[in-house]
């Protein structure tokens, strides 16, 4: 067994027994069906520093290179298109310091690959623009700061879980369909592409039949806590010594507290509080959640 694997499973157990009570819990907010008729296959979700309330989110692969803006409510609020980029498989969205510049930047996360053949991944910077107000503003662009190239140090993966800390240092969770998922790590550099590291194995229990597989991720705002998720579960793990090698939840996670077609991301929105986004089923909507985390405080 690797020594990170070790490690996330003593913190486990001493997470548990006695201070079981103190695992995080969820309870649900509200639900919102997403109106807007494009927005399809919603795969990544941030909160706006600029606007309060409002929600950027993007659609999985086949659509063009666009930001889409809603509310709590799923409100269709319009779209941003993406100035020099081109979405051949976005999967997640983060927001962050840009860290080359004092803005504030949506990380557009274009990792996934189903067939693991893709040499090359790249994560799209984008200063966060003001979002638009209705539907009818679709004439906004907003261009790209910079491309982050980033590789495997052995081989291609299926990725769609993406987190980005406050300095800059990019987190990459695999989709991996048997044993653990694997953490990733890279610091966003610049120029030449950057070579990720492998940090640990992530102690989700990824069952097929069940899915739970790793579909997203986020960082609470003071970047101690990283959230995954699954298309049914969540999972909470705290920074330790080595990492986020502290999980604070068992292996099968936290389930969901909400029917989802195709759940497929998450993002902090505040200390205690996630939202989360699906993709459409037959015959069902994409959905927006919003959910309440508790024993999340130290």
């Amino acid at each position: 067994m690797a020594r990170q694997t070790i490690l996330a499973a003593a913190a486990l157990a001493c997470v548990g027994g006695a201070a079981a009570q103190e695992r995080p819990r969820v309870t649900l907010l509200d639900t919102a069906v997403l109106a807007a008729p494009r927005l399809t296959e919603s795969s990544g979700v941030a909160p706006s520093h600029r606007q309060p309330g409002v929600y950027w989110t993007l659609n999985d692969s086949g659509d063009d290179a666009v930001l889409y803006a809603t509310d709590s409510t799923g409100r269709d609020l319009g779209f941003v298109r993406v100035a020099g980029a081109r979405n051949v498989d976005w999967e997640d969205l983060a927001i962050a310091p840009c860290v080359v510049s004092a803005e504030t930047c949506l990380y557009v996360a274009d990792i996934g690959d189903n067939r693991a053949s893709r040499p090359y991944l790249v994560i799209y910077r984008v200063p966060e623009p003001e979002p638009p107000s209705s539907p009818a503003d679709t004439l906004r662009i907003a261009p790209v700061l910079d491309s982050i190239v980033l590789r495997y140090p052995d081989h291609p993966r299926d990725a769609e879980a993406l987190a980005v800390d406050r300095g800059g240092a990019l987190l990459l969770v695999t989709k991996d369909f048997f044993g653990e998922a694997s953490l990733f790590r890279a610091r966003s550099g610049e120029g030449g592409a950057v070579v990720l590291e492998r940090s640990l194995a992530l102690p989700v229990s990824v069952d097929l039949v069940r899915g739970r597989l790793v579909t997203g991720a986020a960082l609470s705002p003071d970047g101690d806590v990283l959230v995954v998720r699954t298309y049914v579960s969540l999972h909470f793990f705290k920074r330790g010594s080595e990492a986020f090698d502290v999980p604070l939840t068992p292996p099968e996670g936290i389930p969901i507290p909400v029917v989802e077609a195709q759940g497929e991301a998450v993002a902090f929105d505040g200390p205690a509080r996630l939202v989360l986004t699906s993709e459409r089923g037959f015959g069902s909507h994409a959905v927006l959640t919003r959910l309440r985390v508790h024993g999340l405080q130290p």
